[in-house]
């Protein structure tokens, strides 16, 4: 190691930078949140280290020597790019990124969410892009420790010890039937609700498997008449068939202005919906993801003011 950066503090540099600036030694002190007894000392041991005076007293403050002038030329560039290197906190303006932010998302949250989390971006950010990704709950975490996603958004209970996370919203299950069901008309009974099929999504990365392991536990696994990765397209399938499909309120109602379908009360015990965001903890203090997470909650709140009742505030 250099012999100078051995014996020199490099605090000391950044005083002497200070009195260069402000010729004065009192108004260092105040730029560096220091007393000036502080100042003064560090001013004193590069006196020492450079066998130079430095700075000498003039009228209002202090004058520099040949020796910190020639100093000051030198360090000036050196301290610039060290504070540089060291300020290692990533400074993200949305204004102007290019940014492309990955997402865990359900098809639910692309089709509820993401509209308004666009509407967002084209005001504030309107170079970020998004790709959104659809995983198994056990690849989730995987791809937000090692970077390939920077955030989940969903009904995900089993995330919630390995993962940091913000409650969203809640929700509830309704069952969705077709207007012209010849057996099912005003209300959905529970005899109905055992007597029909059912088309089930099955949804891989979320909890929605609790459709069916709730048919499961009534014995109705032979009741399902087919299975579909995406909640998407149960509303067609519904609306062109007798089944029954059990789905996230929201969905049902913004669905109803795409397809023919009945919105019912779920006539069996269902768990509520409980929607999260989740990050891992290495993005935690990262500006960007901080900035992607308070973006989502604000998109949730638009969804809130327009009055669709299926969404409600959690408690949290």
């Amino acid at each position: 190691m250099n012999n100078v950066l051995q014996t020199l503090d490099l605090n000391r540099l950044l005083v002497f930078r200070a009195i260069w600036d402000h010729r004065n030694v009192s108004r260092a002190a105040d730029a560096l949140g220091v007393s000036q007894p502080t100042v003064s000392h560090a001013l004193r041991s590069l006196r020492d280290h450079f066998n130079d005076r430095l700075f000498v007293r003039c009228s209002g403050g202090v004058m520099p020597t040949p020796l910190a002038e020639t100093l000051a030329q030198r360090i000036a560039q050196p301290l610039a790019l060290l504070e540089h290197g060291l300020n290692m906190r990533e400074q993200f303006n949305p204004n102007v990124s290019r940014r492309e932010f990955t997402v865990v998302m359900t098809d639910i949250a692309v089709a509820i969410i993401m509209p308004y989390i666009l509407d967002i971006c084209r005001r504030e950010a309107p170079q970020v892009s998004f790709k959104v990704l659809q995983m198994p709950t056990e690849s989730i975490l995987s791809a937000l420790r090692e970077g390939t996603a920077d955030l989940a958004v969903g009904f995900s209970p089993a995330l919630h010890s390995s993962l940091l996370y913000k409650p969203l919203f809640e929700s509830e299950y309704v069952c969705i039937v077709s207007p012209a069901h010849p057996r099912i008309h005003n209300r959905l009974t529970r005899t109905d609700f055992i007597r029909e099929r059912h088309a089930v999504a099955q949804a891989p990365g979320t909890g929605h498997h609790v459709v069916e392991s709730t048919l499961h536990r009534m014995g109705l696994i032979n009741q399902i008449g087919t299975r579909v990765p995406h909640f998407l397209a149960l509303p067609m399938i519904v609306a062109a068939s007798e089944m029954i499909a059990t789905i996230p309120r929201p969905l049902a109602e913004l669905m109803q202005n795409v397809a023919p379908v009945s919105i019912h009360r779920v006539p069996v015990r269902m768990p509520r919906l409980l929607i999260d965001q989740f990050w891992h903890e290495r993005l935690h203090d990262d500006a960007a993801a901080q900035w992607l997470r308070d973006v989502i909650p604000r998109a949730v709140e638009q969804v809130l003011a327009k009055g669709t009742r299926g969404f409600a505030h959690t408690s949290s």
